[in-house]
């Protein structure tokens, strides 16, 4: 998606949220040892990958889920899951296009709803039951995925593609006629989808400036993020909030987040077609970049409230949501 589909999507809600933005950011404190302070008067940004060199990146993603029903009874679950996955840039960029091949190696699963525990990390200690439980099938597809990556000049996601993830796409399209569980082929259409893809590859997730960047400057940069089930839009006010050991903090306010309605699978639900909306939304946003341009670190959190149903089956859902990604190591083959 380009700068002018999301900014059609989000420019209401920038300007709602632009003044309580700039407030918000001049509260959050900086990381520890990285003083403002220590800034040049103008810097440039622009993270990148080596060419050839490898990258091991973990995603800790982190749910908790209450439900309230108009009888006022709650359902509480946890969602927590870890993709280890492998990055490289085999080639030097071409007319700007960056290609990131992008491997999920493996995960790690765990759904906690009262008593009931379904855990995942290999098929030899999986907890029993857990290949047939319905939030497993659904969160379980990426598993072994390989995709690219291709940022444009611009910094911005401009496809995801791979002849592998379109071997997998194809493989699912020809069982479409002959498949009625309509949960299933959700699983596997979104599974494999370039918003599920994108949030769980993109490590850089806003958009730079092409310009240097002086001390104390505010920009602002659209943002998507798939959010269990759901893709959520923002714009998000950024911030360089210290340089320390050769690494920039940077920091970022989410204004108002929305999302535009798609077939959603919420948990314990058979259904696809409930509409949502969300009522409320609030989080932020902390990036670790190297002054060599390479990610180290990019950590979200939000908290969203959701108006879930029709006339007969409604709910509200409340989503606590936390994700880090973090760059465990580099290396290079001779």
């Amino acid at each position: 998606m380009g700068w002018n589909d999301l900014g059609k999507l989000v420019a209401i809600s920038c300007i709602a949220g632009i003044l309580n933005v700039f407030g918000l950011l001049g509260q959050e404190k900086t990381v520890t040892g990285a003083k403002e302070g220590n800034l040049p008067p103008a810097y440039t940004l622009k993270p990148v990958f080596r060419t050839q060199i490898y990258y091991n990146y973990n995603l800790y993603d982190t749910a908790f889920v209450v439900r309230v029903y108009p009888d006022s009874s709650i359902k509480k679950f946890k969602r927590t899951m870890t993709y280890y996955m492998t990055f490289v840039q085999p080639d030097a960029p071409k007319n700007g296009f960056s290609f990131i091949e992008v491997a999920i190696d493996s995960i790690y699963y765990k759904f906690e709803e009262g008593q009931n525990i379904y855990e995942f990390s290999n098929i030899e200690t999986a907890s029993p039951g857990v290949f047939k439980f319905e939030d497993f099938q659904t969160y379980s597809v990426p598993m072994g995925v390989e995709f690219t990556i291709v940022y444009s000049p611009y910094g911005e996601v401009a496809k995801i593609e791979g002849d592998r993830l379109l071997e997998k796409r194809k493989f699912v399209d020809t069982l479409k006629p002959a498949v009625t569980d309509t949960i299933w082929l959700y699983n596997w259409t979104d599974g494999l989808s370039d918003s599920r893809l994108k949030h769980i590859g993109d490590v850089v997730k806003i958009i730079y400036p092409s310009t240097p960047v002086f001390r104390d400057s505010i920009w602002f940069s659209p943002i998507d993020l798939y959010l269990d089930g759901l893709i959520v839009y923002d714009t998000v006010a950024v911030k360089c909030t210290g340089f320390s050991n050769n690494r920039y903090s940077i920091e970022g306010v989410f204004s108002k987040p929305i999302s535009k309605w798609k077939k959603t699978k919420f948990y314990g639900v058979k259904t696809l077609s409930l509409p949502y909306s969300i009522e409320t939304g609030k989080g932020n946003f902390q990036q670790i970049l190297s002054s060599a341009g390479i990610v180290q670190s990019l950590s979200i959190s939000l908290d969203i409230a959701l108006s879930v149903g029709g006339e007969k089956n409604n709910f509200k859902e409340y989503l606590t949501k936390k994700m880090h990604w973090e760059m465990v190591k580099s290396y290079k083959f001779k």
